[in-house]
């Protein structure tokens, strides 16, 4: 029986659906390629090696679009024929292909751990189930398969950043950053171990050292997938925000982080994120609202991800499309309606209050969005994302908390915030303004002259 790269038996295959599935392990979700066109037509054209078409099958479900769920069917109808002599790894791919298409993502990641435990020489299903770990907020399986994989494949460099990402989203950030740069060490190219540091250095509010790190290794990015190449800039602009430099943000918004497949769902949220993120900053985005919202009608119903169809909703409510909103929400409540067990606090306990509170707080009503989104953040990791991704959220939350004039729970999330983070000036600011309106004048000017000097040296910084 033939073998692939991995030294893993695959059935019915010749050399070049060999070639093919060493290719889409590398391009797709290793090294984030812009080339997958040229498997699917590799996989359209298979007639004995079932799983090319299974790997298809994957590839349009990872869209997160109705389209990719139909045209996933239809290639894993293909691979159930070619599967006669189907092996244990073989099968257990039509078997979590078979869960994600219908949407039972609990069993999906159970089949990927399993397979991590018994192949964890198969980096790409590894990576598969790190992805649906990732979607159901589950950090510690998200670490478990990077471990299992980690131990397997040491000399991978790949594997190191996926072992990174999971080391970072359970917060042991020294390890995740120790792991990253070894990848790196082996080659500077890895965009997903850019990522990880990125993610490192963001958690510890290193913004400097993020912003030089970032545009250091930003040459490699060019050859990327939309995704890859808009949230690793993403990620640069985040830092960005944090120096006081929104104007580079949102700069970096226009030439790097949309427009590059405006009808990706990664690149949607990228967007939506960053702009919520400046006009918090009070930056006032003009239009910018308008033209990403032409992309997120078609979604109202998709509901594949809770943590995506948050974000779709509130790019929905920031450009004024009311009509929209008010579908959406109705189509969310009857998700949650219909949530299985494993996943009713995502919908129900989540989803569903977030979304009414994003969509108050879209129309000024910041009292109703701190109540609804104060009943969504215990819950806030079921609905997937990573930590970096979910902060929206919660400063949306702040922000209606502090202007609905509730200062005693604004304080302690701030207050909490500068902790983790003490060396964001726009954190002090905050401090300061909230310090003062509750009578703490000594605080209050020693969060305002700490706020004035990180902002002076990060001028310097700036400068040189």
């Amino acid at each position: 029986m033939a073998r692939d790269g991995q030294g893993l038996e695959v059935s019915n295959a010749g050399a070049e659906a060999i070639a093919s599935l060493d290719f889409l392990r590398d391009e797709w979700r290793l090294s984030f390629g812009n080339r997958l066109a040229e498997f699917v037509a590799a996989a359209d054209k298979e007639a004995s090696c079932a799983l090319l078409p299974v790997m298809a099958a994957n590839l349009v479900l990872s869209m997160n679009a109705d389209e990719g769920r139909t045209a996933a069917r239809k290639y894993l109808a293909r691979a159930n024929a070619l599967a006669t002599s189907a092996n244990a790894r073989e099968q257990a791919w039509l078997a979590t292909t078979a869960a994600w298409i219908d949407g039972d993502t609990d069993r999906c990641l159970k089949i990927h751990e399993d397979m991590a435990a018994e192949w964890p020489r198969d980096v790409l299903a590894g990576k598969l189930g790190q992805l649906h770990a990732f979607n159901c907020g589950d950090a510690e399986s998200l670490l478990r398969i990077g471990e299992r994989l980690f131990a397997a494949n040491p000399d991978n460099r790949y594997v190191h950043a996926m072992y990174a990402f999971g080391l970072e989203e359970c917060n042991r950030l020294d390890e995740a950053e120790k792991i990253a740069r070894a990848a790196l060490a082996i080659d500077r190219r890895d965009p997903w171990a850019h990522h990880a540091v990125a993610h490192c250095l963001e958690a510890r509010g290193k913004m400097l050292e993020g912003v030089a790190f970032l545009e250091s290794v930003s040459d490699t990015w060019e050859v990327c997938n939309s995704f890859m190449y808009t949230h690793n800039w993403w990620h640069l602009a985040l830092f960005l925000i944090d120096l006081d430099r929104a104007d580079e943000a949102l700069a970096l918004f226009d030439k790097r982080v949309w427009g590059v497949w405006k009808e990706f769902c990664e690149d949607q949220i990228n967007a939506v994120s960053l702009l919520a993120r400046l006009e918090l900053r009070g930056v006032d985005v003009g239009g910018r609202w308008t033209d990403v919202a032409t992309y997120l009608k078609p979604r109202l119903h998709e509901h594949f991800v809770p943590f995506l169809d948050l974000q779709y909703l509130y790019g929905l409510a920031r450009a004024g499309e009311l009509s929209a909103v008010t579908e959406m929400l109705a189509s969310l409540e009857d998700r949650a309606e219909d949530a299985k067990p494993f996943e009713r606090e995502a919908w129900a306990d989540c989803t569903v209050p977030a979304a009414h509170g994003l969509a108050a707080y879209a129309k000024g009503d910041h009292a109703e969005a701190a109540r609804l989104l104060g009943q969504a953040m215990p819950h806030l990791q079921k609905i997937g994302g990573s930590i970096a991704q979910r902060s929206l959220f919660g400063a949306i939350h702040l922000d209606a908390l502090m202007k609905s004039g509730w200062n005693d729970a604004a304080l302690k999330i701030l207050q909490a915030d500068d902790r983790e983070r003490p060396t964001v000036p726009w954190t002090k600011r905050s401090l300061g303004d909230l310090y003062r309106r509750v009578g703490r004048m000594e605080q209050a000017l020693a969060a305002e002259y700490q706020a004035e000097q990180l902002s002076r040296q990060y001028a310097r910084g700036k400068a040189t």
